[in-house]
């Protein structure tokens, strides 16, 4: 099956233009839902301009990081598609601060993949295949901006790759 995600963006679109004035206040889980929404599609239509327009709404409006979390993955994602990639990289590094992750690369890369290896070694294969499902929202947001950061961190920034896959793993490993 296909998605038509222009269709979807413009559902969304006409569901914003019927909030009214105080909408963030009056209907605030309604409209942070249109809006990450209508972001979403905005970005998977390549259309950068309202995916900015409707992510600053949302951060300007949302009422706490975790309601923020969701446009800002996607104004990093746009960076890293729009040839800036290291400005998406010091963003979701940013955020991932917020969250109380920190990369820690103070240490030998040496050092991160023996602690790595440490950690691994402490489970048996069944119990890293049996971890439970991560189910904290804000931790599979946590972690979408990890994969997206390793990845980027392939191309620009090499050594410092093992740092956020161990932070994938302990998250994995803590979380679910």
């Amino acid at each position: 099956e296909m998605s038509d995600f222009v269709l979807a963006y413009s559902y969304f679109d006409n569901g914003i233009s019927f909030l009214r004035k105080k909408h963030w206040e009056e209907h605030y889980k309604l409209s942070l839902k249109l809006f990450d929404l209508a972001a979403k599609c905005a970005l998977t239509n390549g259309d950068i301009v309202s995916l900015k327009l409707l992510s600053q709404q949302v951060i300007a409006h949302g009422r706490s990081l975790e309601d923020k979390l969701n446009v800002l993955y996607l104004a990093t994602y746009a960076l890293a598609f729009s040839s800036r990639l290291p400005e998406s990289i010091e963003k979701s590094i940013g955020v991932l601060t917020k969250l109380g992750i920190d990369l820690q690369e103070s240490r030998s890369t040496e050092a991160c993949i023996q602690e790595t290896m440490t950690l691994l070694s402490t489970r048996t294969d069944d119990e890293i295949l049996n971890t439970r499902q991560m189910t904290d929202p804000t931790m599979i947001i946590a972690m979408k901006f990890l994969t997206k950061l390793e990845s980027g961190m392939c191309q620009i920034k090499p050594r410092s790759v093992p740092f956020v896959t161990q932070q994938i793993i302990e998250l994995s490993l803590s979380k679910g």
